[in-house]
């Protein structure tokens, strides 16, 4: 075979969130071959998952640990032989049938509603997902294949290739722009926000404030919002003796620690439909104080993809001149993300 399988861990160099949700973990494939590379971008998220969340812990991999996640590996290949019946080879980028364009695969995530899910009935639905549909009018020599996959099998599928577009909630990071082309125009902006319930709306004016006098829900370990929070932190005299951490917590699991009054504040990306759930829940929520960090929402593309990337970017310049991403960030969050630029040029 000739391959060498290994796990590793990779953070966010600048702390923003790769996920927006929980640290970053990753899995690399050094020298196998181009059959497996290709068969394990489409092992079953189940599989990556576990792989993940039970074997890369705190920075280190133990030697039993690599032993365990070798022989899931090779199982997958070989349940991947018989399904492939003797191997498939890399799909290479095929003529659509409209128009002789070139389809490539797109994969938004399938669990993060607003940006984008799907339901039990394997219907797409949100904002990101809009915003491609009306890409692919504007696309000359492409059509976009939109899949929809878990988020951790999103950056497996993109890194192998499998994928060449890729979107959810995305902020841009060096490490993005080293490993793929982000197009020049984003599709949003993300603000990390203070959320209260309403009924304690007035207890704190601030972050240094509610730092001083509340309890904050925690957030996951070595994720975005912890890097944002330490960094914070580091600003601010090292206000909090620790960042709050807790791996596994959703944003309905935040809300609710709200709501029992086990905590006081929490802080969140606001793209990420905490209004929305909240709402659901039955929880009056409100944000306090200013956003203490915004950042643009960006899509990646495969480093050899160029031309692409470029169709990619003119067509989102274009939904934005003509307010259609404005229209589209209305209908999912009552309010236009682009906005939230205005912060970062302040």
């Amino acid at each position: 075979m000739g391959g060498r399988f290994f796990v590793y861990r990779k953070d966010d160099e600048d702390g923003q969130i790769d996920r927006q949700r929980t640290g970053q973990y990753e899995m690399g494939i050094l020298q196998l071959s181009p059959l497996y590379r290709n068969f394990f971008a489409r092992v079953s998220s189940v599989l990556q998952k576990t792989v993940i969340q039970l074997y890369l812990k705190e920075g280190y991999i133990m030697r039993k640990s690599l032993k365990i996640i070798s022989a899931l590996a090779a199982s997958a290949i070989i349940i991947g032989a018989f399904a492939g019946c003797g191997g498939e080879k890399k799909d290479a980028p095929k003529a659509a049938d409209a128009g002789n364009k070139t389809a490539v695969k797109l994969v938004v995530s399938s669990t993060e509603r607003p940006i984008a899910w799907q339901d039990e009935d394997g219907k797409i639905q949100g904002f990101e997902y809009d915003i491609w549909q009306e890409v692919n009018k504007n696309l000359k020599d492409y059509t976009l294949d939109i899949k929809a996959v878990p988020p951790e099998t999103q950056d497996v599928m993109m890194e192998s290739g499998d994928a060449k577009v890729a979107s959810g909630g995305y902020y841009r990071t060096p490490r993005r722009e080293k490993d793929y082309i982000i197009p020049n125009t984003p599709i949003g902006a993300s603000s990390v926000m203070i959320y209260v319930l309403k009924d304690n709306q007035n207890k704190f004016s601030n972050l240094e404030d509610a730092v001083k006098n509340g309890k904050q829900v925690p957030n996951t370990p070595n994720g975005g919002i912890y890097k944002v929070l330490t960094d914070w932190n580091a600003a601010h005299d090292n206000l909090m003796k620790e960042v709050p951490i807790q791996d596994g917590l959703t944003v309905a699991d935040r809300l609710q620690s709200l709501k029992t009054g086990q905590y006081d504040f929490m802080v969140y990306p606001d793209n990420f439909g905490v209004e929305e759930t909240a709402k659901a829940m039955g929880i009056e929520i409100v944000t306090v104080g200013k956003p203490i960090k915004v950042n643009e929402i960006v899509v990646i593309v495969n480093k050899k993809e160029e031309k692409l990337a470029a169709e990619i970017d003119t067509a989102l310049k274009k939904l934005t001149d003509d307010g259609t991403i404005a229209r589209l960030s209305e209908k999912w969050y009552h309010r236009n993300l682009l906005d939230n630029l205005k912060e970062l040029k302040k």
